[in-house]
């Protein structure tokens, strides 16, 4: 009997029977909407993003602040200047009078080639990951130096780790490869060895000529 009378009536009112079915699928996708927005569902790789830090460190700052747009892998290479009054250090000798000459021929105290590569490195686990931006360099130029056997002064090729120092001038140079700072390498230390250079000069064997010679193989 119950059956008879619900399907007469869908029968007898259809646009009744219609309107409440509509309206029971509207208020059904609202009621849907809201738990979903009151409980979202959870993403991993949201949540992980969220909390991912990232350190920079000075010499990956200062690269980027000479160069922006550089990203992991890519090796470049830069001319660092050190300012008037600058300390050279490194174990440079070089007298005040030669320090006065090169800063009236040059503009500046000394100069070198800082050569290297940008990492990330990635550490920790799910959301508790950090990522390190790095830009590893060395530092490659010439000093004046006394020799502890003869004691006379003489040029002497440095390529220590390179330092971020906000009190020096870096320049971009330009993009360059492992393979061609290998090269790099190998041509400074020629520099010093060959007789021609042996012996420091303002003109003609100081520290940007030598630059001007290694740069070539970048």
């Amino acid at each position: 009997m119950k059956n008879y009378f619900y399907k007469n009536t869908k029968f007898l009112f259809p646009s009744f029977y219609d309107s409440i079915k509509m309206r029971f699928s509207y208020l059904l996708s609202a009621f849907l909407a809201t738990l979903t927005i009151a409980s979202p569902i959870a993403n991993p790789e949201a949540a992980s993003l969220s909390t991912r830090a990232t350190v920079d460190t000075a010499e990956y700052t200062s690269a980027i602040k000479a160069h922006s747009g550089l990203k992991k892998d890519d090796w470049v290479w830069f001319t660092m200047e050190w300012p008037r009054g600058s300390v050279i250090g490194d174990g440079d000798t070089e007298s005040k009078e030669e320090l006065s000459q090169l800063r009236d021929k040059l503009g500046f105290d000394h100069i070198g080639l800082v050569v290297g590569h940008v990492t990330e490195v990635t550490t920790g686990r799910r959301e508790n990951l950090k990522t390190k931006r790095n830009f590893e360099a060395h530092l490659y130029h010439m000093t004046e130096e006394e020799d502890r056997k003869t004691k006379e002064l003489k040029t002497t090729f440095k390529s220590p780790f390179w330092k971020a120092d906000p009190s020096k001038i870096l320049k971009f140079g330009g993009m360059t490869t492992s393979k061609k700072d290998t090269a790099a390498n190998k041509a400074g230390k020629n520099y010093v060895n060959d007789d021609a250079h042996k012996k420091y000069a303002v003109d003609g064997n100081n520290c940007n000529d030598f630059v001007n010679a290694v740069k070539k193989a970048l």
